[in-house]
């Protein structure tokens, strides 16, 4: 929700600034998406879904917690959103990184 810049250009139609306020931001702080990822993605039928902090947060700690996984925010964004009910299907692939973020539980 405070790091969405695709998400924004999806909804006006091409590249706009974007606020970067996130808990994500050292990995997705992108403030405007490019105009060459621009025109890829809009040319195909991409969906941006957003996920609040505290669902990031909460998707973080629940991989620590359940999985021993430790993971930066931005990497924990689409499990989020899988947990929220936004992402279709009962198995998906989501790719983990935690090189980006110290550990602090």
């Amino acid at each position: 929700e405070k790091c969405c810049c695709l998400h924004r250009a999806l909804e006006a139609g091409r590249p706009v600034d974007a606020e970067v306020a996130s808990v994500a931001s050292s990995a997705l702080g992108a403030d405007r998406v490019g105009e060459a990822p621009f025109a890829v993605l809009s040319s195909r039928p991409v969906r941006s879904i957003l996920v609040s902090e505290e669902e990031i947060i909460a998707a973080r700690d629940r991989l620590w917690d359940e999985y021993r996984l430790a993971v930066e925010p931005a990497a924990a964004v689409p499990f989020a959103a899988w947990l929220a009910g936004r992402i279709p299907g009962a198995q998906p692939c989501i790719v983990l990184c935690g090189a980006n973020a110290p550990w602090t539980p």
